[in-house]
C-alpha cells in the first residue's frame, strides 16, 4: 500500500512540474499577468519590441522617468543596446522623457517612433539597428 502511495504521489508531481513553464524571453513580459503573447517565437526583433512596449508601457513609462529598471533593461536588450551602454541608455531615457511621453495618451508605437528618432540622432546610439 505504501508503495502504491509513493507511485501516486511522484506521478502528481510529474504532471505538475511538466505543467510548469519558465519564461526567460524579455518580450513577454516578467509576470503572467503582464498578457505576453505565445507567438513571440515567431515575431522578428522589430515586432517583438512593438509588443513588449504595448504590453508593458506603464512600466516602462515608470522605469524611464527613474532612469532605471528592469523593463528599461529588457527593452535596452531588445534594442540591441550593448550591456556597457545601457547606464547611458538608462540616464538617456530619463533625459528624454519628456520627449518620449509628451502627453499621458502617448501610445507604445509612438514612444518607439520618438526614441528610435532620438537614438539615431544621438552619436552614442546611432549605429545600433534601427527599430523601422
Amino acid at each position: 500500500m505504501k508503495f502504491l502511495l509513493n507511485i501516486t504521489v511522484i506521478a502528481a508531481l510529474g504532471l505538475s512540474a511538466g505543467a510548469c513553464t519558465v519564461v526567460t524571453d524579455p518580450s513577454s513580459g516578467s509576470s503572467a499577468s503582464s498578457g505576453g503573447s505565445s507567438s513571440t517565437a515567431f515575431m522578428n526583433r522589430q515586432e517583438q519590441t512593438a509588443e513588449f512596449a504595448k504590453v508593458n508601457l506603464e512600466r516602462l513609462r515608470n522605469d524611464m522617468a527613474a532612469g532605471r529598471g528592469e523593463y528599461l533593461a529588457s527593452l535596452a536588450t531588445l534594442l540591441n543596446i550593448e550591456s556597457s551602454q545601457q547606464p547611458a541608455f538608462f540616464a538617456f531615457t530619463q533625459d528624454k522623457f519628456a520627449v518620449l511621453f509628451p502627453t499621458d495618451r502617448t501610445t507604445a508605437a509612438d514612444m518607439l517612433a520618438t526614441l528610435d528618432r532620438e537614438l539615431q540622432a544621438d552619436p552614442r546610439f546611432s549605429q545600433r539597428l534601427t527599430l523601422n
